[in-house]
C-alpha cells in the first residue's frame, strides 16, 4: 500500500531539467534514450518544446523523487500536446495519481484525447516485463494502444539513398492561411490507413477533421516546410512537410500524404524522395520518418528511398470529455 506521497508539476526550467536527468529511460530503443539524455532535454526546454508546467513528479514525505513525467508540444502552447517521457513509480496507486495530474494538466475545453508515445525496441511485445508493467499502468489510467508505428532512421554517409525520379513539381505554401492546406488534407483523409485519421474521422465530419488537422500541424512545424505536389496536368496530388528540426543535422519527413483521387501512381516515394532530397540538401546527416505499422504502402515508400526501419513507436490514447476545462 503507498505509504504518504505528493503529486507536483516543476516551478522553474532547473527543477524541471534535474528531475528528467535524474530518471531512467524506461527502456534501451536509441531514441528513448536520447530524449532522456542532457543535450535533448536542455534543447526541449530553451525552445519551449517542453516547460515546467509540462514536468510532474512523484515524491515520498521525505521528499524522494518517485517517478517522473513529462510532454512535449508547440511552444506556443498553453497545454502539452503529447506526453512522451514517462519514469512511472513501481506502485500502481502513485503512478496513477502521476498520471491522471498529467492528465488533467493537459486537459483543455474542446480537446477530445490525450496521447501518450512510447518508443521501444522494434523486437519487443507488450508482454516484455518492462513494458507490460508500463501497458498496465497506463491502462488503469484509461489509456489503450491506439497503433504501433515504423520508426525510420536513416544516417545519410551510411545509407543507400535512392530518390525516384518524377514529373512532379512542388510548390510551397502561401501562408498559414493558405487554404489549400486544408482542402488537400480532406482529399488525403478520405481512404486513409492512418490510425490516428480514422479514429478523427470517426468522431468528425470531413471538414472539421481537415481543418483541425491542419492547426495541428502547423503547430509542429513551420507553414513555409509544406509543399503541394502537383502534376504536369496541373492537379494537386499530394502533400509532403519536412525539414532540419530540433538540432541544425537532423531532418525530418513529418507528413506524406497522397489525395485520394491520385494513389496508385507511386507518388509516395517520389514526395517522400523530393523532401529527402531537399533535406539533406540543407545539411541533415540524419533523416527520421515514421508510419503506422500497417501502412504498407507507405513503408514501401521508405524502404523505396532507402530509410531503414530502426524502432517502434507505441500510441496510446485516452478520450476526454470535450466540455472538460483545465484543471
Amino acid at each position: 500500500m503507498a505509504g504518504a506521497f505528493t503529486i507536483a508539476a516543476a516551478t522553474s526550467v532547473k527543477q524541471a531539467r534535474t528531475l528528467l536527468l535524474g530518471a531512467t529511460p524506461p527502456n534501451s530503443s536509441f531514441t528513448q534514450v536520447s530524449n532522456f539524455s542532457a543535450p535533448k532535454i536542455a534543447r526541449a526546454y530553451r525552445l519551449g518544446f517542453r516547460k515546467p508546467a509540462w514536468t510532474w513528479f512523484a515524491a515520498d514525505e521525505g521528499g524522494a523523487v518517485l517517478g517522473v513525467v513529462a510532454g512535449w508540444g508547440a511552444a506556443a502552447r498553453t497545454t502539452a500536446g503529447i506526453l512522451d517521457l514517462l519514469d512511472l513509480p513501481s506502485d500502481p496507486v502513485i503512478a496513477a495519481a502521476l498520471l491522471e495530474r498529467a492528465v488533467a494538466d493537459s486537459t483543455e475545453p474542446g480537446r477530445r484525447s490525450i496521447e501518450v508515445i512510447h518508443f521501444v525496441p522494434i523486437e519487443s511485445t507488450l508482454d516484455d516485463p518492462p513494458l507490460a508493467a508500463l501497458v498496465a499502468a497506463l491502462a488503469a489510467s484509461g489509456f489503450r494502444l491506439l497503433v504501433r508505428r515504423h520508426r525510420y532512421r536513416m544516417i545519410v554517409a551510411d545509407a543507400r539513398v535512392d530518390i525516384p525520379s518524377t514529373d512532379l513539381r512542388f510548390e510551397a505554401l502561401d501562408s498559414e492561411s493558405d487554404r489549400r492546406l486544408p482542402a488537400m488534407l480532406a482529399e488525403i483523409l478520405v481512404g486513409s490507413l492512418d490510425a490516428h485519421d480514422i479514429a478523427a474521422m470517426a468522431k468528425g465530419d470531413l471538414a472539421t477533421v481537415a481543418s483541425e488537422t491542419a492547426v495541428e500541424f502547423l503547430e509542429g512545424d513551420p507553414w513555409d516546410s509544406f509543399f503541394l505536389a502537383i502534376d504536369p496536368g496541373g492537379a494537386t496530388v499530394g502533400l509532403v512537410v519536412g525539414g532540419l528540426r530540433g538540432s541544425p543535422d537532423v531532418g525530418v519527413a513529418s507528413f506524406v500524404g497522397v489525395s485520394h483521387r491520385h494513389r496508385g501512381n507511386g507518388y509516395a516515394a517520389q514526395l517522400l524522395g523530393f523532401i529527402t532530397a531537399r533535406t539533406i540538401a540543407a545539411g541533415a546527416g540524419i533523416l527520421v520518418g515514421e508510419t503506422d505499422d500497417d501502412n504498407f504502402p507507405m513503408d514501401a515508400a521508405f524502404r523505396r528511398v532507402g530509410f531503414p526501419h530502426t524502432e517502434s513507436r507505441l500510441d496510446f490514447v485516452r478520450d476526454l470529455d470535450t466540455s472538460a476545462v483545465q484543471k
